[in-house]
Protein backbone atom coordinates (compact mmCIF):
# COMPACT_ATOMS: atom_id res chain seq x y z
CA UNK A 1 0.00 0.00 0.00
CA UNK A 2 1.63 3.32 -0.92
CA UNK A 3 1.05 5.93 1.16
CA UNK A 4 0.43 9.87 0.22
CA UNK A 5 2.10 12.20 2.20
CA UNK A 6 0.21 14.44 4.17
CA UNK A 7 0.23 18.20 2.65
CA UNK A 8 2.08 20.57 4.27
CA UNK A 9 -0.18 22.56 6.73
CA UNK A 10 0.67 26.32 7.21
CA UNK A 11 -1.29 29.27 9.66
CA UNK A 12 -3.54 31.47 7.58
CA UNK A 13 -6.32 33.78 7.98
CA UNK A 14 -9.78 33.43 6.65
CA UNK A 15 -10.22 34.30 3.67
CA UNK A 16 -7.28 33.98 0.76
CA UNK A 17 -7.52 37.35 -1.70
CA UNK A 18 -5.35 36.24 -4.35
CA UNK A 19 -1.83 34.88 -5.42
CA UNK A 20 0.87 37.48 -5.40
CA UNK A 21 2.80 37.92 -8.91
CA UNK A 22 5.61 35.96 -8.47
CA UNK A 23 3.22 32.78 -7.69
CA UNK A 24 4.26 31.83 -4.60
CA UNK A 25 2.79 33.49 -2.01
CA UNK A 26 -0.85 34.28 -0.76
CA UNK A 27 -2.49 36.95 0.49
CA UNK A 28 -4.70 36.13 3.10
CA UNK A 29 -7.52 38.63 4.92
CA UNK A 30 -7.27 37.89 8.48
CA UNK A 31 -9.93 39.05 11.55
CA UNK A 32 -7.83 42.74 11.64
CA UNK A 33 -5.16 42.51 9.11
CA UNK A 34 -3.42 40.86 5.68
CA UNK A 35 -1.36 37.74 5.69
CA UNK A 36 1.31 37.33 3.38
CA UNK A 37 2.45 33.91 3.36
CA UNK A 38 5.25 32.31 1.60
CA UNK A 39 5.02 29.13 0.42
CA UNK A 40 8.41 28.72 -0.22
CA UNK A 41 9.57 28.99 3.30
CA UNK A 42 5.79 28.32 4.97
CA UNK A 43 6.23 31.16 7.06
CA UNK A 44 4.08 34.36 7.67
CA UNK A 45 6.46 36.66 5.83
CA UNK A 46 4.56 40.56 6.22
CA UNK A 47 1.17 40.86 8.13
CA UNK A 48 -0.83 44.62 7.53
CA UNK A 49 -2.57 45.85 10.55
CA UNK A 50 -5.90 47.32 9.53
CA UNK A 51 -7.84 50.01 11.72
CA UNK A 52 -10.36 48.45 11.81
CA UNK A 53 -11.74 44.77 12.15
CA UNK A 54 -11.71 43.11 8.30
CA UNK A 55 -14.27 40.51 8.79
CA UNK A 56 -16.89 41.42 6.05
CA UNK A 57 -15.52 44.79 4.05
CA UNK A 58 -13.79 43.56 0.67
CA UNK A 59 -10.18 43.56 0.37
CA UNK A 60 -8.03 43.75 -3.01
CA UNK A 61 -4.94 43.47 -4.68
CA UNK A 62 -3.89 45.27 -7.77
CA UNK A 63 -2.46 43.60 -10.53
CA UNK A 64 1.01 43.98 -10.23
CA UNK A 65 1.24 43.07 -6.30
CA UNK A 66 2.20 46.59 -4.81
CA UNK A 67 -1.00 48.36 -3.84
CA UNK A 68 -3.78 46.89 -1.21
CA UNK A 69 -7.10 48.47 -1.34
CA UNK A 70 -9.76 47.33 1.81
CA UNK A 71 -12.72 49.00 3.00
CA UNK A 72 -13.59 49.73 6.15
CA UNK A 73 -16.29 50.04 8.85
CA UNK A 74 -16.35 53.31 8.34
CA UNK A 75 -17.38 52.81 5.00
CA UNK A 76 -14.07 54.46 3.75
CA UNK A 77 -11.73 52.76 1.22
CA UNK A 78 -7.94 53.09 1.86
CA UNK A 79 -4.96 52.64 -0.78
CA UNK A 80 -1.78 51.04 1.13
CA UNK A 81 1.43 50.69 -0.57
CA UNK A 82 2.65 47.24 1.02
CA UNK A 83 6.39 47.88 0.73
CA UNK A 84 6.27 50.27 2.84
CA UNK A 85 2.96 49.96 4.45
CA UNK A 86 2.14 53.95 3.43
CA UNK A 87 -1.07 55.14 3.40
CA UNK A 88 -1.40 56.32 -0.12
CA UNK A 89 -5.23 57.82 -0.39
CA UNK A 90 -8.27 57.46 1.67
CA UNK A 91 -11.63 57.23 -0.08
CA UNK A 92 -15.40 58.44 1.39
CA UNK A 93 -18.49 58.54 -0.59
CA UNK A 94 -20.31 55.43 0.41
CA UNK A 95 -23.01 55.24 3.22
CA UNK A 96 -22.85 51.59 3.62
CA UNK A 97 -20.77 48.03 3.95
CA UNK A 98 -18.28 48.00 0.53
CA UNK A 99 -18.89 44.37 -0.31
CA UNK A 100 -17.09 44.33 -3.50
CA UNK A 101 -13.80 45.63 -4.18
CA UNK A 102 -11.86 44.93 -7.83
CA UNK A 103 -8.83 46.64 -9.54
CA UNK A 104 -9.11 46.93 -13.71
CA UNK A 105 -6.47 44.65 -15.53
CA UNK A 106 -3.75 47.25 -16.08
CA UNK A 107 -4.62 48.55 -11.92
CA UNK A 108 -5.59 51.68 -13.74
CA UNK A 109 -8.35 51.88 -11.94
CA UNK A 110 -10.62 50.27 -9.12
CA UNK A 111 -14.36 49.73 -8.60
CA UNK A 112 -15.91 49.66 -5.20
CA UNK A 113 -19.73 47.94 -4.94
CA UNK A 114 -21.91 49.04 -1.75
CA UNK A 115 -24.89 47.97 -0.03
CA UNK A 116 -25.65 51.45 -0.21
CA UNK A 117 -26.51 50.66 -3.89
CA UNK A 118 -23.83 52.50 -5.42
CA UNK A 119 -20.91 51.36 -7.62
CA UNK A 120 -18.33 53.88 -7.49
CA UNK A 121 -15.04 54.20 -10.40
CA UNK A 122 -11.90 55.51 -8.69
CA UNK A 123 -8.25 56.15 -10.65
CA UNK A 124 -5.27 55.11 -8.58
CA UNK A 125 -4.74 58.58 -7.43
CA UNK A 126 -7.77 58.41 -5.64
CA UNK A 127 -10.03 60.66 -7.51
CA UNK A 128 -13.59 59.48 -7.96
CA UNK A 129 -13.98 58.98 -11.83
CA UNK A 130 -17.83 58.06 -12.02
CA UNK A 131 -20.73 56.79 -9.73
CA UNK A 132 -23.68 54.74 -10.82
CA UNK A 133 -26.84 53.06 -9.76
CA UNK A 134 -27.45 50.04 -11.63
CA UNK A 135 -31.28 48.79 -11.86
CA UNK A 136 -32.58 46.05 -10.00
CA UNK A 137 -34.85 43.72 -11.45
CA UNK A 138 -38.32 46.04 -11.17
CA UNK A 139 -36.36 49.17 -11.86
CA UNK A 140 -35.05 50.60 -8.66
CA UNK A 141 -31.47 51.08 -7.49
CA UNK A 142 -30.28 47.99 -6.28
CA UNK A 143 -27.07 46.19 -4.07
CA UNK A 144 -24.70 45.14 -6.72
CA UNK A 145 -22.75 41.82 -5.41
CA UNK A 146 -20.66 41.02 -7.96
CA UNK A 147 -18.36 43.24 -10.58
CA UNK A 148 -16.48 41.87 -13.26
CA UNK A 149 -13.92 43.67 -16.01
CA UNK A 150 -13.23 42.94 -19.17
CA UNK A 151 -9.52 42.42 -20.21
CA UNK A 152 -9.42 44.94 -22.32
CA UNK A 153 -10.99 47.46 -19.85
CA UNK A 154 -13.96 47.66 -21.81
CA UNK A 155 -17.12 46.49 -20.51
CA UNK A 156 -18.02 46.15 -16.92
CA UNK A 157 -20.70 43.02 -15.72
CA UNK A 158 -22.49 43.36 -12.54
CA UNK A 159 -24.36 41.00 -10.37
CA UNK A 160 -27.31 42.73 -8.91
CA UNK A 161 -29.29 41.37 -5.64
CA UNK A 162 -32.39 40.76 -6.91
CA UNK A 163 -31.98 41.14 -11.06
CA UNK A 164 -30.37 39.59 -14.01
CA UNK A 165 -26.65 39.63 -15.13
CA UNK A 166 -25.75 42.55 -17.10
CA UNK A 167 -22.80 44.12 -19.42
CA UNK A 168 -22.14 47.73 -19.43
CA UNK A 169 -19.88 50.00 -21.95
CA UNK A 170 -16.90 51.39 -19.47
CA UNK A 171 -16.60 54.46 -22.38
CA UNK A 172 -20.15 55.99 -22.26
CA UNK A 173 -21.43 53.68 -18.93
CA UNK A 174 -24.41 52.49 -21.46
CA UNK A 175 -26.08 49.21 -20.96
CA UNK A 176 -24.44 46.84 -23.20
CA UNK A 177 -26.69 43.80 -23.07
CA UNK A 178 -28.87 41.64 -20.10
CA UNK A 179 -27.53 38.25 -19.83
CA UNK A 180 -29.88 36.61 -17.14
CA UNK A 181 -29.99 34.34 -14.27
CA UNK A 182 -31.42 35.95 -11.16
CA UNK A 183 -30.07 37.89 -8.33
CA UNK A 184 -26.91 36.84 -5.72
CA UNK A 185 -25.46 36.65 -2.57
CA UNK A 186 -22.65 38.43 -0.53
CA UNK A 187 -20.60 35.75 -1.46
CA UNK A 188 -21.39 35.67 -5.48
CA UNK A 189 -19.19 36.88 -8.01
CA UNK A 190 -18.75 37.62 -11.39
CA UNK A 191 -15.46 37.18 -14.00
CA UNK A 192 -14.71 37.63 -17.30
CA UNK A 193 -12.11 34.70 -19.28
CA UNK A 194 -8.83 36.28 -20.26
CA UNK A 195 -10.04 36.97 -24.02
CA UNK A 196 -13.10 38.19 -22.41
CA UNK A 197 -15.31 35.89 -24.62
CA UNK A 198 -16.58 34.52 -21.65
CA UNK A 199 -18.80 35.59 -18.55
CA UNK A 200 -19.24 33.24 -15.81
CA UNK A 201 -21.29 33.96 -12.06
CA UNK A 202 -22.20 31.96 -9.10
CA UNK A 203 -25.51 33.49 -8.87
CA UNK A 204 -27.95 32.49 -6.72
CA UNK A 205 -29.74 30.19 -8.91
CA UNK A 206 -26.40 28.54 -9.24
CA UNK A 207 -23.31 28.94 -11.80
CA UNK A 208 -23.88 30.60 -15.53
CA UNK A 209 -21.93 30.98 -18.32
CA UNK A 210 -22.74 33.30 -21.08
CA UNK A 211 -20.69 34.56 -24.50
CA UNK A 212 -20.27 38.18 -24.29
CA UNK A 213 -20.84 38.38 -28.25
CA UNK A 214 -24.65 37.19 -28.23
CA UNK A 215 -25.22 36.51 -24.44
CA UNK A 216 -25.71 32.80 -25.28
CA UNK A 217 -25.85 30.67 -22.15
CA UNK A 218 -23.37 27.65 -22.70
CA UNK A 219 -24.26 25.49 -19.44
CA UNK A 220 -27.52 23.96 -18.39
CA UNK A 221 -29.97 27.57 -17.99
CA UNK A 222 -31.74 28.06 -14.72
CA UNK A 223 -31.29 26.53 -12.48
CA UNK A 224 -27.51 26.49 -12.94
CA UNK A 225 -25.25 24.54 -11.59
CA UNK A 226 -25.29 24.54 -7.43
CA UNK A 227 -22.07 26.25 -7.12
CA UNK A 228 -20.50 29.26 -5.06
CA UNK A 229 -17.59 29.90 -6.60
CA UNK A 230 -15.49 30.07 -9.89
CA UNK A 231 -12.34 31.44 -11.46
CA UNK A 232 -10.89 31.28 -15.06
CA UNK A 233 -7.08 29.92 -15.47
CA UNK A 234 -4.97 33.09 -16.61
CA UNK A 235 -4.14 30.88 -19.77
CA UNK A 236 -7.44 30.64 -21.03
CA UNK A 237 -7.31 26.61 -20.47
CA UNK A 238 -9.75 25.85 -17.82
CA UNK A 239 -12.66 26.97 -15.96
CA UNK A 240 -12.96 25.96 -12.22
CA UNK A 241 -16.02 26.02 -9.83
CA UNK A 242 -17.15 24.84 -6.77
CA UNK A 243 -19.64 21.66 -7.12
CA UNK A 244 -22.44 20.88 -4.31
CA UNK A 245 -24.02 17.49 -5.13
CA UNK A 246 -25.26 14.43 -3.20
CA UNK A 247 -23.49 11.10 -2.20
CA UNK A 248 -24.42 8.08 -0.53
CA UNK A 249 -24.10 9.26 2.62
CA UNK A 250 -24.67 13.18 2.38
CA UNK A 251 -23.56 16.31 0.33
CA UNK A 252 -20.13 16.59 -1.72
CA UNK A 253 -18.42 19.74 -2.47
CA UNK A 254 -16.15 19.17 -4.79
CA UNK A 255 -14.11 21.68 -7.28
CA UNK A 256 -14.75 20.45 -10.77
CA UNK A 257 -11.73 21.72 -13.74
CA UNK A 258 -13.67 21.68 -17.18
CA UNK A 259 -12.78 23.74 -20.20
CA UNK A 260 -13.50 27.17 -20.48
CA UNK A 261 -16.72 26.91 -22.04
CA UNK A 262 -18.00 24.03 -19.33
CA UNK A 263 -18.52 21.70 -22.06
CA UNK A 264 -16.16 19.19 -20.87
CA UNK A 265 -15.13 17.75 -17.20
CA UNK A 266 -11.35 17.37 -17.64
CA UNK A 267 -10.69 17.22 -13.01
CA UNK A 268 -12.28 16.78 -9.90
CA UNK A 269 -10.98 17.38 -6.78
CA UNK A 270 -12.43 16.35 -3.57
CA UNK A 271 -11.80 17.08 -0.03
CA UNK A 272 -13.75 19.79 1.25
CA UNK A 273 -15.90 19.43 4.07
CA UNK A 274 -17.91 23.02 3.53
CA UNK A 275 -18.93 24.72 0.27
CA UNK A 276 -16.44 26.08 -1.61
CA UNK A 277 -16.81 29.77 -1.68
CA UNK A 278 -13.14 31.00 -2.93
CA UNK A 279 -11.24 30.07 -5.85
CA UNK A 280 -8.34 31.55 -7.63
CA UNK A 281 -5.27 30.73 -10.17
CA UNK A 282 -2.07 31.33 -9.45
CA UNK A 283 -0.46 33.58 -12.36
CA UNK A 284 1.28 31.10 -13.86
CA UNK A 285 -2.30 28.54 -14.13
CA UNK A 286 0.11 26.07 -12.67
CA UNK A 287 -1.50 26.16 -8.94
CA UNK A 288 -5.35 26.60 -8.12
CA UNK A 289 -6.40 28.07 -4.24
CA UNK A 290 -9.36 26.74 -2.54
CA UNK A 291 -11.33 27.94 0.27
CA UNK A 292 -14.38 27.11 2.16
CA UNK A 293 -13.58 29.99 4.75
CA UNK A 294 -12.33 27.26 7.47
CA UNK A 295 -9.81 25.52 5.43
CA UNK A 296 -7.47 26.69 2.63
CA UNK A 297 -6.19 23.85 -0.06
CA UNK A 298 -3.90 24.44 -2.75
CA UNK A 299 -3.72 22.16 -5.62
CA UNK A 300 -1.36 21.45 -8.34
CA UNK A 301 -3.86 22.15 -11.35
CA UNK A 302 -2.25 19.31 -14.17
CA UNK A 303 -1.91 16.32 -11.84
CA UNK A 304 -5.11 17.39 -9.03
CA UNK A 305 -2.49 16.83 -6.49
CA UNK A 306 -3.60 18.66 -3.08
CA UNK A 307 -0.38 20.67 -2.32
CA UNK A 308 -1.04 22.55 0.77
CA UNK A 309 -3.54 23.21 3.39
CA UNK A 310 -4.00 26.26 5.19
CA UNK A 311 -6.08 26.09 8.93
CA UNK A 312 -6.83 28.43 11.97
CA UNK A 313 -4.27 26.21 13.47
CA UNK A 314 -2.42 22.98 12.48
CA UNK A 315 -1.25 20.02 14.45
Amino acid sequence: VTLTPEPPCFVTGFSPIAFLPDGHRIFVRAENGVQIFNLQTMEEEEFLAAPTNLNYPAVALSPDGEILAWALEDFSIQLIRISDKTLLHTLTGHTDIIGKLIFSPNGDRFFSASHDTWVRIWDIQGNLIHAFQPPGALGFPNEVLGIGISPDGKMRATLPFDGPVKLWDLKDYKLVRELGATGGFDTSDISFSPEGQLVASDTATGLFLWNTSDGTELLSGNPGINSMAMAFSPDGRFLAYGEIGEKHDGVKFDIVLSSPEGAQKIRTLEGHRAPVGILFFSPDSTLLLSSDWVETRIWGVEDGQLLYIGKSSCP
